[in-house]
């Protein structure tokens, strides 16, 4: 079992669902990409869309696989595409899902995270909020008069991380739809921010006291959890437990 295997179950089966409703659609994947070395920030005054904003849903979170079932290069959006959207502002779900091999499990959630942080994208500026599990877009409007759509942000994604050499796949799923569509993702959300939080404590803390950690029950239901915990806890020279960790 992977590490992240039930969270995947379920956003297959919502990308599945919303495919069999008519209310997804696939895009392409283009490696030709609006690129700029400089950090980008839009003001306000100078917003043509903003996506995932406060007082909207937004949702952000990446996850992998190592069975090869990511399939490399699709992005998948539910709702309207950017130049389709009238209000000025949508909702945003934006989920990476990444095939390779992932020995150091923390180093490589690490790498990832920070490779969809700065996406280097002319015209697109990001906020993320890790612990939300939330990011804010704007898109200029000389960028969105260019055509500034789902097709780059969902290229730019794959692109950012298939730029690692543990990487061999990369697949995103983009909603613009409706708070509805995004508490949909809710559940696997939740569960690969508890995974994931539960991997760093781990890694950080090296203390392997189950019985007084808050992150026990995840554990105890995701078998990939115990087996690095006991392959840290070899590597740790016996494992000993401390009377105050987790």
């Amino acid at each position: 079992m992977g590490l992240f295997e039930e969270p995947l179950k379920d956003i297959r089966r919502y990308m599945e669902e919303k495919r069999s409703l008519g209310l997804a659609r696939e895009l392409p994947f283009t490696a030709v990409l609006p690129q700029t070395d400089s950090p980008q920030v839009i003001l306000s005054e100078d917003t043509g869309l903003e996506l995932g904003s406060p007082g909207t849903a937004s949702r952000s979170f990446l996850l992998w696989d190592d069975s090869g079932t990511v399939a490399d290069g699709r992005i998948t959006l539910v709702g309207p595409d950017f130049p389709e959207i009238q209000a000025g502002r949508a909702p945003l779900a934006q989920v990476v899902m990444v095939g390779g091999r992932f020995s150091d499990e923390y180093d490589c959630y690490r790498d990832l995270r920070d490779a969809t942080y700065n996406l280097g994208l002319r015209g697109f500026m990001a906020r993320v909020f890790p612990g939300r599990q939330s990011v804010w877009c704007r898109i200029s409007r000389e960028a969105m008069q260019r055509g500034f759509n789902a097709q780059l942000l969902g290229s730019a994604l794959i692109q950012a991380v298939r730029k690692l050499e543990f990487v061999d796949a990369a697949e995103v799923l983009l909603v613009t739809s409706s708070r509805e569509d995004i508490e949909e993702l809710s559940r696997a959300a939740d569960l690969v921010q508890e995974i994931v939080e539960a991997l760093i404590k781990m890694y950080e803390e090296m203390n392997f006291d189950c019985d007084t950690c808050e992150y026990v029950e995840v554990c105890d239901s995701v078998v990939e959890l115990r087996r690095i915990r006991e392959r840290l806890q070899e590597e740790r020279g016996g494992g000993r437990s401390t009377p105050d960790g987790g």
